[in-house]
């Protein structure tokens, strides 16, 4: 690599440095109204020239993402924390009145927010969290061997609830984890969460799709006519940090098979691919949420 190309490569890395902590920090902000000096001044770039580069990279312009990824965290507070009241989720939203919040959510998802909460129209969801992965990809700097480390996992005993069927309605078997997961007093911040991905939703019958939601459960725990109980078991594995909510792993996941395994001389246990969720959207903000990706290794 000659020192023009080198340098080149840094401009590049820097530059999308800057608008990966610009992308952060307006979903940690809770206000809607950013102005644009205020957005710009965070990358230390010129107002009048940064909506254009915001647009350039993130394929959408700075004020769609900001409510896009406002209404999206309020879609994932009425899908999936029981008993969050409408107004709650527009305030956190940073809406001032319902009113404005319900008209916005239902140009986006083509629900009241009220309707969304107990029905969930999972095909403008999955279109509106694509749009984000989409614009939060275009702002990572593509480290994936220098993050990837091996690590030895230690055994996790877990109860199972199998989605089966349409990758598109998982929403419907996650709202039912988490409802299960109250009940049984294995919420998120006393058992750690995981997800097994037996099968490829690209390359396999929709039918046959399957997806283990996982919470970590004692000894003691024989499971119940909803849940069964088995062990992720313990052993070598390559792990990638994937930041961000993390709806959509098949990206990542292809770059763990696709670029970094051919060349690391490393083979495959025979156990899926699967992740701990250790930092859960919405939870935490989008720009704190953390999930680790890990696959078997022999």
């Amino acid at each position: 690599m000659t020192q023009t190309s080198k340098s080149s490569e840094l401009f590049q890395r820097r530059y999308l440095e800057r608008m990966a902590r610009v992308v952060e920090r307006i979903e940690a902000e809770p206000d809607p109204a950013l102005d644009l000096e205020t957005v710009s001044a965070w990358a230390g770039f010129s107002p009048y020239h940064f909506h254009r580069q915001f647009r350039a990279l993130c394929g959408m312009p700075l004020q769609r993402f900001v409510q896009l990824s406002r209404l999206h965290r309020a879609g994932m507070q009425l899908a999936f924390r029981p008993g969050t009241r409408v107004i709650d989720a527009a305030l956190d939203a940073g809406y001032e009145t319902p009113e404005a919040f319900a008209r916005a959510f239902r140009a986006k998802f083509g629900q009241a927010p009220s309707a969304f909460r107990s029905a969930p129209d999972w095909s403008a969801w999955e279109a509106v969290s694509a749009s984000l992965q989409t614009a939060r990809n275009r702002t990572m700097v593509d480290t994936m061997t220098a993050e990837i480390e091996i690590r030895e996992f230690a055994p996790v005993r877990v109860a199972i609830m199998e989605h089966r069927g349409d990758p598109e309605r998982i929403g419907d078997t996650i709202r039912r984890f988490i409802d299960w997961r109250r009940e049984a007093g294995f919420t998120p911040n006393k058992s750690r969460t995981f997800n097994v991905f037996p099968t490829d939703p690209r390359t396999t019958p929709e039918d046959d799709h399957r997806v283990w939601l996982c919470a970590c459960v004692p000894s003691r725990f024989v499971g119940d006519g909803r849940v069964r109980v088995a062990e992720i078991p313990g052993g070598r594995c390559a792990v990638l940090a994937v930041n961000g909510p993390a709806m959509d792993l098949e990206e990542p996941a292809m770059r763990l098979y696709r670029d970094w395994l051919p060349s690391s001389g490393e083979a495959l246990r025979d156990f899926p691919l699967f992740c701990e969720r250790v930092r859960l959207y919405p939870q935490v903000s989008a720009a704190e949420a953390l999930t680790e990706l890990l696959l078997p290794l022999a």
